[in-house]
């Protein structure tokens, strides 16, 4: 989901979720138009936009793990190759690399990962030692 998806997710709920407080507590909806209504529906949307991130990787099913092996992967500059069990490479960057430490897969390594879409292709997401 990009960012700007997740901003717009995050504060359309935080505002049902500021007015359905509203509703309940306060027996009808009202425009936040105070400094404390602003507040509580800031809290909401900073609640939401937080959950957005949570549970990434259970988002993604068993089955959509792939199994590969590391082409290449330059440490220095941070990303690499994984070439998948069906023959095609897909690109890899340190930052999908889940583990604790220093992030970084060594050639001829088996991996399991999820396939992402990217704005330049297929990519690696959460990368794990098979």
């Amino acid at each position: 989901m990009h960012l700007i998806t997740k901003i717009s997710f995050a504060f359309l709920l935080g505002l049902v979720g500021y007015e359905l407080e509203q509703f309940f507590l306060e027996d009808g909806l009202r425009v936040p138009l105070s400094g404390a209504d602003l507040i509580g529906l800031f809290i909401y949307c900073a609640v939401a936009f937080a959950a957005t991130f949570l549970n990434r990787e259970n988002s993604h099913a068993q089955s959509d793990r792939e199994h590969g092996t590391v082409k290449w992967f330059n440490t220095r500059k941070g990303y690499g190759f994984i070439t998948r069990d069906q023959g095609e490479d897909v690109f890899v960057h340190f930052k999908n690399i889940k583990g604790s430490g220093r992030r970084a897969i060594r050639e001829g390594e088996r991996v399991s990962f999820v396939v992402v879409s990217s704005g330049k292709g297929p990519q690696a997401d959460l990368v794990r030692m098979a």
